[in-house]
Protein backbone atom coordinates (compact mmCIF):
# COMPACT_ATOMS: atom_id res chain seq x y z
CA UNK A 1 0.00 0.00 0.00
CA UNK A 2 1.48 3.62 -1.05
CA UNK A 3 2.06 6.16 1.43
CA UNK A 4 -1.16 9.12 2.24
CA UNK A 5 -0.36 12.52 2.81
CA UNK A 6 -2.12 15.65 2.28
CA UNK A 7 -1.18 18.18 0.01
CA UNK A 8 -3.37 21.66 -1.42
CA UNK A 9 -4.39 22.39 -4.35
CA UNK A 10 -2.58 24.93 -6.35
CA UNK A 11 -5.80 26.83 -8.09
CA UNK A 12 -7.97 27.01 -4.89
CA UNK A 13 -5.85 25.85 -1.38
CA UNK A 14 -8.21 23.13 -1.21
CA UNK A 15 -7.06 19.84 0.62
CA UNK A 16 -6.47 17.09 -1.13
CA UNK A 17 -5.62 13.33 0.34
CA UNK A 18 -3.73 11.73 -2.26
CA UNK A 19 -1.33 8.42 -2.81
CA UNK A 20 2.59 9.67 -3.23
CA UNK A 21 2.68 7.51 -6.55
CA UNK A 22 -0.12 8.84 -8.17
CA UNK A 23 0.78 11.47 -10.60
CA UNK A 24 -1.77 14.02 -10.34
CA UNK A 25 -5.66 14.71 -8.58
CA UNK A 26 -8.67 16.37 -9.49
CA UNK A 27 -9.39 19.12 -6.90
CA UNK A 28 -13.17 18.41 -5.66
CA UNK A 29 -13.53 21.83 -4.70
CA UNK A 30 -12.64 23.75 -8.07
CA UNK A 31 -12.10 21.05 -10.77
CA UNK A 32 -8.46 21.86 -11.49
CA UNK A 33 -5.90 19.15 -12.08
CA UNK A 34 -2.60 18.68 -9.73
CA UNK A 35 0.57 17.56 -10.89
CA UNK A 36 1.44 15.66 -7.50
CA UNK A 37 4.98 16.12 -7.88
CA UNK A 38 4.69 19.80 -9.03
CA UNK A 39 6.92 22.49 -8.07
CA UNK A 40 4.52 24.82 -7.86
CA UNK A 41 3.47 22.94 -4.68
CA UNK A 42 6.42 24.63 -2.99
CA UNK A 43 5.86 25.65 0.69
CA UNK A 44 5.63 22.93 3.39
CA UNK A 45 3.49 23.21 6.32
CA UNK A 46 4.00 20.22 8.84
CA UNK A 47 0.72 19.65 10.54
CA UNK A 48 0.36 16.79 13.47
CA UNK A 49 3.41 15.31 12.49
CA UNK A 50 2.31 15.34 8.45
CA UNK A 51 4.43 17.22 5.95
CA UNK A 52 2.15 19.03 3.53
CA UNK A 53 3.32 20.73 0.33
CA UNK A 54 1.14 23.89 -0.55
CA UNK A 55 0.94 26.94 -3.19
CA UNK A 56 -0.26 29.86 -0.66
CA UNK A 57 -2.76 32.07 -2.47
CA UNK A 58 -4.35 33.94 0.63
CA UNK A 59 -7.46 34.62 -1.50
CA UNK A 60 -8.15 30.98 -2.96
CA UNK A 61 -7.39 29.60 0.12
CA UNK A 62 -10.11 32.04 1.83
CA UNK A 63 -12.41 31.18 -1.26
CA UNK A 64 -12.05 27.28 -1.12
CA UNK A 65 -12.68 27.74 2.56
CA UNK A 66 -16.06 30.07 2.24
CA UNK A 67 -17.55 27.22 0.05
CA UNK A 68 -16.59 24.79 2.37
CA UNK A 69 -18.47 26.39 5.13
CA UNK A 70 -21.22 26.91 2.73
CA UNK A 71 -21.76 23.34 2.33
CA UNK A 72 -21.04 22.23 5.96
CA UNK A 73 -17.42 20.96 5.36
CA UNK A 74 -16.39 22.66 8.69
CA UNK A 75 -13.30 20.57 9.24
CA UNK A 76 -11.72 21.31 5.60
CA UNK A 77 -12.49 24.99 6.12
CA UNK A 78 -10.67 24.88 9.50
CA UNK A 79 -7.38 22.77 8.38
CA UNK A 80 -7.21 25.17 5.32
CA UNK A 81 -7.36 28.18 7.99
CA UNK A 82 -4.93 26.36 10.04
CA UNK A 83 -2.15 25.90 7.29
CA UNK A 84 -2.48 28.87 6.68
CA UNK A 85 -2.17 30.38 9.76
CA UNK A 86 0.92 27.94 10.40
CA UNK A 87 2.44 29.51 7.25
CA UNK A 88 2.71 32.10 9.07
CA UNK A 89 -0.75 34.18 7.40
CA UNK A 90 -1.32 37.67 9.21
CA UNK A 91 -4.53 38.34 7.60
CA UNK A 92 -7.70 39.31 9.95
CA UNK A 93 -9.66 37.56 7.48
CA UNK A 94 -8.46 34.25 8.46
CA UNK A 95 -9.48 34.86 11.80
CA UNK A 96 -13.23 36.66 11.01
CA UNK A 97 -13.60 33.30 8.94
CA UNK A 98 -12.50 31.04 12.11
CA UNK A 99 -14.36 32.56 14.27
CA UNK A 100 -17.41 32.01 12.35
CA UNK A 101 -16.40 28.30 12.36
CA UNK A 102 -16.17 28.09 15.92
CA UNK A 103 -19.91 29.82 16.36
CA UNK A 104 -20.70 27.33 13.87
CA UNK A 105 -19.23 24.33 15.52
CA UNK A 106 -20.04 25.49 18.79
CA UNK A 107 -16.06 26.11 19.67
CA UNK A 108 -16.69 28.15 22.74
CA UNK A 109 -12.55 27.97 23.74
CA UNK A 110 -11.52 28.43 19.87
CA UNK A 111 -13.62 31.17 19.42
CA UNK A 112 -12.78 33.08 22.15
CA UNK A 113 -8.78 32.50 20.97
CA UNK A 114 -9.88 33.89 17.64
CA UNK A 115 -11.89 37.08 19.33
CA UNK A 116 -8.50 37.80 21.08
CA UNK A 117 -6.59 37.61 18.03
CA UNK A 118 -8.90 39.98 16.53
CA UNK A 119 -8.77 42.68 18.95
CA UNK A 120 -4.90 42.17 18.69
CA UNK A 121 -5.58 42.66 14.79
CA UNK A 122 -7.67 46.43 15.85
CA UNK A 123 -5.25 47.07 18.09
CA UNK A 124 -2.53 46.86 15.52
CA UNK A 125 -4.38 48.27 12.83
CA UNK A 126 -5.98 51.17 14.53
CA UNK A 127 -6.03 52.84 11.54
CA UNK A 128 -7.40 50.17 9.15
CA UNK A 129 -11.65 50.55 9.03
CA UNK A 130 -12.26 47.48 7.54
CA UNK A 131 -11.21 45.14 9.88
CA UNK A 132 -13.26 47.21 12.47
CA UNK A 133 -15.89 46.55 10.12
CA UNK A 134 -15.62 42.97 9.88
CA UNK A 135 -15.37 42.62 13.44
CA UNK A 136 -18.45 44.37 13.62
CA UNK A 137 -20.26 41.96 11.09
CA UNK A 138 -18.66 39.29 12.71
CA UNK A 139 -21.31 40.45 15.96
CA UNK A 140 -24.00 39.88 13.79
CA UNK A 141 -23.26 36.35 12.65
CA UNK A 142 -25.19 33.37 14.23
CA UNK A 143 -23.60 30.05 14.67
CA UNK A 144 -25.44 26.93 16.26
CA UNK A 145 -28.91 27.14 17.57
CA UNK A 146 -28.34 30.76 16.58
CA UNK A 147 -26.31 32.13 19.20
CA UNK A 148 -23.82 34.89 18.39
CA UNK A 149 -20.35 35.75 19.89
CA UNK A 150 -22.14 37.93 22.71
CA UNK A 151 -24.25 34.74 23.81
CA UNK A 152 -21.02 32.82 24.48
CA UNK A 153 -19.05 35.48 26.39
CA UNK A 154 -21.94 35.81 28.73
CA UNK A 155 -22.27 32.01 29.10
CA UNK A 156 -18.86 31.88 29.87
CA UNK A 157 -18.37 35.11 32.23
CA UNK A 158 -16.02 36.94 30.18
CA UNK A 159 -17.07 41.18 30.90
CA UNK A 160 -14.17 41.91 28.83
CA UNK A 161 -15.49 40.42 25.88
CA UNK A 162 -19.20 40.55 26.71
CA UNK A 163 -17.80 44.40 26.75
CA UNK A 164 -16.10 43.92 23.32
CA UNK A 165 -18.71 42.63 21.65
CA UNK A 166 -21.30 45.34 22.31
CA UNK A 167 -18.69 47.65 21.81
CA UNK A 168 -18.57 46.09 18.11
CA UNK A 169 -22.23 46.19 17.87
CA UNK A 170 -23.81 42.44 19.27
CA UNK A 171 -27.58 42.76 19.53
CA UNK A 172 -27.99 42.38 23.46
CA UNK A 173 -31.54 41.46 23.40
CA UNK A 174 -30.62 38.84 20.32
CA UNK A 175 -32.78 35.72 21.11
CA UNK A 176 -31.48 32.48 19.83
CA UNK A 177 -32.36 28.59 20.61
CA UNK A 178 -35.42 26.60 21.83
CA UNK A 179 -35.05 28.21 24.69
CA UNK A 180 -34.80 31.56 23.24
CA UNK A 181 -32.16 32.56 25.09
CA UNK A 182 -30.36 36.20 25.35
CA UNK A 183 -27.04 37.56 26.04
CA UNK A 184 -28.76 37.99 30.01
CA UNK A 185 -30.87 34.64 30.36
CA UNK A 186 -28.21 32.35 28.77
CA UNK A 187 -26.36 32.86 32.33
CA UNK A 188 -29.40 30.74 34.17
CA UNK A 189 -30.02 27.85 31.68
CA UNK A 190 -28.98 24.83 32.99
CA UNK A 191 -26.13 23.12 30.53
CA UNK A 192 -28.59 19.87 30.79
CA UNK A 193 -31.49 21.52 29.22
CA UNK A 194 -33.55 21.25 32.35
CA UNK A 195 -35.47 23.65 34.20
CA UNK A 196 -33.89 24.35 37.50
CA UNK A 197 -32.11 27.39 38.24
CA UNK A 198 -34.16 29.69 36.16
CA UNK A 199 -35.75 31.64 38.98
CA UNK A 200 -32.99 34.11 38.83
CA UNK A 201 -30.41 32.19 40.90
CA UNK A 202 -27.48 31.57 38.94
CA UNK A 203 -26.94 27.50 38.51
CA UNK A 204 -22.92 27.57 38.87
CA UNK A 205 -21.59 30.96 37.87
CA UNK A 206 -20.05 33.14 40.26
CA UNK A 207 -22.42 35.35 41.59
CA UNK A 208 -20.32 38.35 41.30
CA UNK A 209 -19.49 38.04 37.49
CA UNK A 210 -23.04 37.30 36.56
CA UNK A 211 -23.95 40.23 38.42
CA UNK A 212 -21.27 42.36 36.58
CA UNK A 213 -22.51 41.31 33.41
CA UNK A 214 -26.22 41.82 33.83
CA UNK A 215 -25.85 45.19 35.28
CA UNK A 216 -23.53 45.97 32.30
CA UNK A 217 -26.04 45.19 29.45
CA UNK A 218 -28.53 46.29 31.46
CA UNK A 219 -27.11 50.01 31.02
CA UNK A 220 -26.59 48.93 27.16
CA UNK A 221 -30.64 48.41 26.38
CA UNK A 222 -31.29 45.02 27.58
CA UNK A 223 -34.60 43.28 29.02
CA UNK A 224 -34.70 41.11 31.71
CA UNK A 225 -37.57 39.71 32.95
CA UNK A 226 -36.10 37.91 35.75
CA UNK A 227 -36.29 38.53 39.13
CA UNK A 228 -33.30 40.48 41.40
CA UNK A 229 -32.58 38.25 43.62
CA UNK A 230 -28.72 38.35 43.70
Amino acid sequence: MSEGTVIYCTSCGAPLNVEMNRAFIFCQFCGSKNIIQSQEMNTSINIGGTNIKAKTDLDSMLNSAEYAVSIGQYDKANEMLIASIMSGCNDYRVFILKAKIDLLTDDNKSLIASLDRLRQFEQQQSNDREVTKAICELMQFRGMNGVIALHIATYHERFDYVVYCVEHGADVNCVAGMNQVTPISIMFVPADGSQSGLDGTPFYHHKQNVKQIRDYLLQHGARDKRRRGY
